[in-house]
């Protein structure tokens, strides 16, 4: 007598044979999008720190160029040297300074019969434009010269060489070696005119 086995469908014998699995093509395909997901993702990150990096040291030069502009208008002498590259944070920065005179056009109502200016005590003559240029060195990717490629700052005012910022810079001239001969010296220059 020979027994044979039989096949018994049971519920779950069937619930295994309904279950379908993954292919292989299924399983690369899902790869391939989660891999596009994840360098979409470390793309836009990427981006946004370089973008946010950017900003920093655009504001670092924005904040150098407002240091040296107040520097010049305090202590002319106390200005580091243009050589060499300002470090700020983690960046090295370049700068320079133009010195301009300016020359102002008036209308006939603003001149007084005597031909001086309405206001009098401030001559417009000695009005000059200073103008600071900042940006990033090439050490820390910038470049060597002003480009506006790399991020940079312009600052521009107009001084007066004689009005002190505060009573204390008029002060720091006074005590310094060669301060009182260094204030005549200017007083002169602006009576000879440029």
């Amino acid at each position: 007598m020979k027994l044979y086995a039989q096949k018994v469908d049971t519920p779950n014998h069937r619930r295994l044979q309904s279950r379908r699995g993954l292919t292989f093509l299924e399983a690369i395909l899902a790869v391939v999008l989660l891999s596009m997901v994840a360098i979409s993702l470390s793309s836009a990150v990427s981006f946004m720190s370089q973008s946010q990096r950017r900003m920093a040291q655009r504001l670092g030069a924005a904040e150098l160029a407002n240091r040296l502009i107040l520097q010049y208008i305090d202590e002319r002498d106390s200005l580091p040297d243009k050589a060499l590259p300002i470090e700020y944070d983690i960046d090295l920065y370049r700068w320079t300074l133009e010195e301009k005179p300016v020359k102002f056009e008036f209308d006939d109502k603003v001149v007084d019969e005597a031909g001086n200016n309405v206001g009098g005590g401030v001559s417009l003559d000695r009005i000059k434009l200073i103008t600071i240029k900042v940006w990033l060195a090439s050490d820390s990717g910038g470049s060597r010269s002003f480009t506006s490629n790399v991020p940079n700052a312009t600052i521009r005012r107009l001084i007066d060489p004689l009005a002190f910022n505060n009573p204390d810079s008029l002060n720091t001239l006074l005590q310094k070696p060669g301060g009182i001969e260094q204030l005549f010296e200017s007083l002169l220059d602006l009576e000879e005119g440029p």
